[in-house]
């Protein structure tokens, strides 16, 4: 039997609107119309292929290996009396040779029935770049976990003083920032400490810009762990701290300061087996509400600051209103 291509064209125009496209103009699949008996009467181009070797036959059965013939009949008989597709696996002859395929069996009207094998090779391939895909995907979102996490650290980094691992300046005025806009918003009280290090130039002198680090570190844990929820404190730079306090008013400020001098005077610092004491100077500002922005507020606390310096250090002052 010849290859039936003016059949093929024919089952293309006459099972077009079947939505069999896709597997009759396949270049890989063997695509075959058989009748019921399961005998050939057209065929795709790649099934000359199977044909090429000597199988003088008109039944598709014969070009099956043998240990594939029933499983083919089972299969034929499913698709011609219940009207429903079939799959298997089923070799097929090629010269002296048999390869694996997988094959559709689908019911058509009038009686035919269409035959599609593809390599079992080919479903194997792609089961293999699916499976390398997934592997992809899994990698990707493992990238992606890692590049967040990165960028977290990268964002705290970027809003922590490398120092003494407090909030940098450029971060505590944006919660001071944030504290004023709040308050002009709904009304409630907020109070704000500027903070030094009296004679600090002083303890670098002495001991080493080493040891002032030192010094630094330390008393920012001790600010770190005198300072109540949700009260924020920061490095404004060099020895200057700045503490936000929204919610409070002069009062609750002064009392805190009262007890970080008390804090820092009387519990030195230990760098090595040296004890180092320093104090603290603060100066006070409470917000004018409506009456000032955040840049004014600043001011007001760092003249107070100036002004605990000038009356002898290791003190606080409130600024005026």
């Amino acid at each position: 039997m010849r290859a039936n291509r003016v059949g093929f064209d024919l089952l293309l125009s006459r099972f077009a609107n079947h939505g069999l496209e896709p597997f009759l103009e396949s270049t890989r699949s063997l695509i075959v119309l058989l009748s019921e008996d399961g005998t050939l009467i057209s065929w795709n181009h790649p099934f000359d292929l199977v044909k090429d070797g000597a199988y003088n036959s008109s039944l598709l059965r014969d070009f099956l290996a043998p240990a594939s013939r029933h499983l083919f009949d089972l299969l034929l008989s499913s698709v011609t009396h219940d009207r429903v597709k079939t799959q298997g696996e089923l070799e097929l002859l090629q010269g002296d040779r048999t390869d694996a395929y997988t094959c559709f069996l689908l019911p058509l009207p009038d009686e035919f029935i269409l035959f599609v094998a593809e390599p079992a090779q080919v479903k194997s391939d792609l089961e293999d770049v699916k499976a390398e895909l997934q592997k992809v995907k899994q990698l990707l979102a493992r990238k992606e976990a890692e590049l967040q996490a990165v960028l977290a650290q990268a964002d705290e980094v970027s809003h922590t003083d490398a120092l003494t691992f407090l909030p940098n300046r450029r971060q505590v005025m944006i919660d001071l920032q944030k504290a004023v806009e709040f308050s002009d918003r709904y009304g409630t009280p907020l109070t704000i400490s500027m903070l030094d290090i009296d004679h600090f130039k002083k303890v670098n002198d002495t001991y080493g810009h080493t040891a002032g680090d030192e010094v630094l570190r330390g008393l920012a844990g001790k600010l770190r762990n005198h300072i109540r929820h949700p009260d924020t404190i920061g490095r404004f730079g060099g020895e200057e701290f700045l503490i936000v306090l929204p919610h409070s008013t002069v009062k609750a400020a002064v009392e805190q300061a009262g007890r970080l001098c008390e804090q820092i005077r009387s519990s030195p610092i230990l760098i090595g087996e040296q004890e180092i004491i320093v104090t603290i100077s603060i100066g006070i500002a409470q917000y004018k509400l409506h009456k000032e922005d955040w840049q004014s507020l600043l001011n007001r606390a760092d003249s107070a600051l100036y002004e605990a310096k000038n009356r002898g250090r290791d003190r606080w002052v409130v600024a005026e209103e």
